[in-house]
Formats: structure tokens, sequence, C-alpha cells
């Protein structure tokens, strides 16, 4: 069994019903972290313990997708520490804004070395973690941003797009994907720049239903717009509104069910899954 947990599905703006970014993906044997926004990881810590997550990956660097490092650095001793390091992966860059980071905050030069092991992926490049195999997908952002797309030991993927505009790349692979994880921050794109960095919520779905995905969820919103989001979920079969502590499982293909926010039944002949919330 492959799980999902939407840890956070907000924004860079603090709201008290969700984290920001967050996205919790475990096998019996393995668990990763997609992204590290503000309040994350208090949110994870009744979940899993944190320290002993496999990696951490960050899609880009906006504080509402990164920050909260500082929140799990500060949960492992400050000096003498002969522990394991947390793998973080960091797009290009990363490092040295984690060494900027280190002085913003008052802490001495290699705070996060002693407890973090500090890696930089390549944007075209895939990577292992335990049974997890991890490919970088190009975002459409205002800075340089990776989605991932995921696969276990038994072929099920999860795509998770990290923040992008419209984005036909994504789309290609995220065909066929057991679940689709997908940025919904806009209702109308009038609401965004001239050179797109979001998603609204009808693109988002848009998104999923050509890729002919098993379920999409949608995240990275506000949730005052909830309520609007539901209903557009609503209309489109196998869709839901991503909410903390929501838990998406993966496992062979049994008959869909519904906790009051999917709707419909997977495509056939995709394994389906069920969300609830934890």
């Amino acid at each position: 069994m492959t799980r999902v947990t939407v840890i956070g599905s907000g924004t860079s703006e603090p709201h008290p019903a969700t984290p920001a970014s967050g996205i919790l993906v475990e096998t019996p044997s393995t668990g990763v972290l997609f992204d590290c926004g503000q309040g994350v990881i208090r949110a994870l810590t009744p979940i899993r313990d944190p320290r002993d997550l496999d990696a951490v990956v960050i899609g880009h660097l906006h504080a509402d997708h990164f920050i909260d490092l500082v929140s799990l650095r500060y949960l492992i001793p400050w000096s003498n520490y002969s522990g394991r390091r947390i793998p973080i992966l960091l797009p290009p860059d990363g490092r040295q804004r984690m060494t900027e980071l280190a002085a913003a905050i008052s802490e001495r030069e290699g705070f996060f070395d002693d407890a973090f092991e500090l890696l930089e992926y390549e944007a075209t490049s895939s990577v292992a973690i335990g049974d997890l195999t991890i490919q970088f997908v190009p975002g459409l952002h205002y800075v340089p941003a990776w989605g991932c797309a995921i696969t276990d030991g038994a072929g099920r993927r999860v795509v998770v797009s990290g923040d992008t505009g419209p984005n036909q790349a994504l789309v290609h692979v995220a065909r066929g994907a057991d679940l689709f994880v997908v940025e919904a921050t806009l209702l109308t794109a009038d609401q965004d720049d001239l050179v797109r960095g979001h998603l609204t919520v009808e693109e988002a779905l848009d998104m999923g239903r050509r890729a002919e995905v098993g379920q999409t969820v949608l995240v990275h919103y506000r949730p005052e717009d909830l309520e609007a989001i539901t209903a557009a979920c609503l209309a489109q079969t196998g869709s839901v509104a991503g909410r903390s502590g929501m838990v998406i499982e993966l496992g062979p293909a049994v008959p869909s069910r519904t906790d009051g926010q999917a709707n419909g039944e997977s495509p056939a002949g995709i394994p389906s899954s069920t969300a609830r919330a934890r």
C-alpha cells in the first residue's frame, strides 16, 4: 500500500485552516515529504516523526514551499549531533539559499549542514529514495520550479505538480498516473500575472482530465475558495479538493467510494484510490 497525505494545501497566505504546501508520500518502508512550507512540520508531527523522513524534496525556493525546513532543523540537537542527516533535495542553487537562510535567522555557518544532507538535483534527473523513484518535472512559475513524478515499487504513480502555470509537459508526464496532486491557486486567469505562474481551478481539472489520471486532488488554494473548488470538483468525476489531513491510499483496483468530497469512479483499467480525512 502506498499512502499520500495532504499535510498542507494552502498558499503563501497564512491561514488557520491549513499549513502551506506539503505532501507526504509513504510506502511501508519509505517516507518522503514533498515541499515544506510554513506550518507543515507541526502538522506532520502527529502523523510521522519528521526526523525519520527518508528525504524532503523542495520544488522551488518560495517561502511557502521550503521555509519550514527551519522548524525541522530545530527538532534536531543543535550540537554534538551524531545521528543520520536527513537528505534535503533542493533545486539548483539551493545550497547557497540555505546558507543565506541560516544567516537570516542568526544561526551559525553550517547550521543546516550539521543535521541535513543538502543535495541539489538536476532538472532532468531522477533519483531513487528507498522504494520510490522520483523524476523531476519542470514547472512554469515566476522562479525556477519543479514538480515530481513518483513511482513506487509496484509501478503506481503519483504526480505532484508544484507551482506552475498551464503546462502541457506536465500533462504528458502525468498521463495515466494513479494520482495527480495539482495546484489550483486561482479562480480566474486574470488573477495571475501576464506571464502565467499558477493554474485556475478549471485549468487544473482540465490537465487531470486530459492526462486521464485515476484521481485529481487540488491543492495550493485559498481556503475561502473551498466552496467554489468543491463545486468544480463535483462536476468532474474523480476529482477532489485536497484538505489538510486528507489521506489517499493507492492499492489494487477496488470499487471507488466517496467521503463527501470525492465524486465518481476511476477510469477503467487504472487502479483506484480512496480519499479520507485523517
